[in-house]
């Protein structure tokens, strides 16, 4: 990747819509743009005057009109880039927006590569990489909590807390260092003194602070897989329908309807969740109903969370007993005994027994009785095991987790190190910790690393 040409991108979702956005970065952006932008430029006195909107038309170059455009002139450095940026406004459609883009690449610009926008970004310093993050964590957010938690990301305030610890770091290391180095001026009980202790335990609760809730982050923003399980004809495909509002899985009276699994979307008390409908667990020799009923074995043993489902109006099977035993130590579970609206022959003291001390919510599926019960359960039953919500909202990468573990481990290293190891070791378990944080921030990180993380942004971005 070249830092000093020009790059372009379409900004925005291909599709219809009422603007499109070509995006160009670099040097020769205005010197771009200006070969096939047509408008009255005669009529301004200081033409490109920054952060102004001209109105136009695309040419290509034999002076045909592409689009009706607006067009506006960013100069560095107060741009997203601190780069020259150029943004053609025009209307959004498919075929538009790529013959404007074509124009644009074959008047000097070169496509940018996913992620370039933000990537030169974080390389002139205009944002860290923690902030670069939070850009796509803001565009891929499923929830209006992780949405806020990207913003103070983008904000800085993971940086601000990340920096500070680091700094405290090298103030501890100082002394530590310099009684390494000056070993005359210095006595062991120097460099072991009451504050030392005292300063790592410090650390080390900055740090701590920092996981807390990362559990419950993560799911704001990927979401939560809970799966319906259940033998055949208990109503799990209603459940779904009733939990989604719509008709999106076939219900019949025929036991085995459903043969593969089924999917829906959903937010409960902010979670994003992926509902997934799974075939009925029964004894079968059908191939077909063979291979959707192994597929919900391992939906149910990937899922977060499940709602077992047993049919009221039926007495308990081996079956029944089989799907109670699915659950796993880290799963949460919701039972629902459906059909209420039947005659109950699944007593309350059996349903106990068995599921002592759980969420039991009884409900109707077909007829949506008792479904807000069953969403204030699940809710429950994720706050419950995602953990306590943090006041801490900023990590909710499973890098920056890996990142601030690793770091936690090597500041836990110096305490244990401080009372019965030299003096060396304390200071380079803390070297290695504040060289860790640095990856956050992308102060210490690879190049190829750093092309990994913008891979995985859209172009345009």
């Amino acid at each position: 990747m070249l830092e000093n040409d020009t790059i372009a991108a379409i900004s925005t979702p291909l599709g219809e819509g009422g603007i499109g956005i070509v995006r160009l970065s670099g040097p020769d952006a205005y010197a771009t743009v200006d070969r096939i932008f047509a408008c009255r430029k005669s009529k301004y006195t200081s033409y490109p005057e920054p952060r102004r909107l001209y109105y136009g038309s695309i040419q290509d170059h034999k002076g045909t009109p592409i689009d009706e455009v607006l067009v506006s002139f960013m100069p560095a450095p107060y741009t997203y880039t601190r780069e020259d940026v150029v943004e053609i406004n025009c209307h959004s459609g498919i075929f538009a927006l790529r013959a404007i883009l074509k124009l644009v690449l074959d008047s000097g610009a070169r496509l940018a590569e996913p992620g370039e926008f933000t990537k030169r970004a974080f390389i002139h310093g205009r944002i860290d990489l923690s902030q670069a993050e939070a850009v796509l964590g803001m565009i891929r957010a499923r929830s209006e909590e992780a949405v806020k938690a990207a913003a103070l990301t983008l904000q800085g305030e993971l940086t601000q807390k990340i920096e500070q610890i680091r700094e405290k770091i090298i103030e501890v290391r100082a002394p530590i260092e310099a009684s390494i180095d000056y070993p005359e001026e210095f006595t062991q009980d120097d460099a072991a003194s009451n504050a030392l202790p005292e300063s790592l335990e410090e650390l080390k609760a900055a740090v701590s602070y920092l996981l807390q809730g990362v559990d419950r982050n993560r799911a704001y923003h990927e979401g939560v897989t809970v799966a319906i399980i259940g033998r055949a004809n208990v109503g799990k495909s209603s459940l779904l329908n009733a939990l989604l509002r719509q008709q999106r899985a076939i219900v019949h009276e025929e036991p085995g309807t459903t043969r593969d699994l089924l999917e829906g979307y959903l937010n409960l008390g902010g979670y994003p969740i992926r509902l997934v409908d799974t075939a009925g667990i029964q004894g079968t020799a059908d191939p077909v109903e063979l291979a959707g009923i192994e597929r919900s074995r391992t939906a149910a043993a990937q899922a977060k969370m499940l709602i077992a489902v047993f049919d009221g109006s039926a007495a308990w099977t081996e079956m029944d007993q089989e799907i109670a035993a699915l659950r796993q130590a880290e799963q949460g579970r919701v039972v629902v005994i459906n059909k209420k609206d039947l005659e109950q022959k699944l007593s309350p003291e059996t349903i106990e027994k068995i599921f002592p001390g759980e969420e039991i919510v009884k409900t109707a599926a077909i007829r949506e009785d008792g479904i807000q019960q069953l969403e204030e359960a699940v809710t429950r039953q994720l706050d419950l095991f995602l953990g306590p919500e943090a006041e801490n909202t900023t990590v909710f990468l499973l890098r920056h987790e890996e990142i601030l573990r690793e770091a936690l481990v090597s500041i836990e290293n110096a305490i244990e190190a401080i009372s019965n190891q030299p003096v060396e070791l304390v200071s380079l378990e803390l070297q290695n910790a504040w060289q860790k944080l640095g990856e956050i921030t992308g102060e210490t990180l690879s190049e190829s690393l750093l092309d990994k993380i913008f891979s995985e942004f859209c172009l345009g971005k």
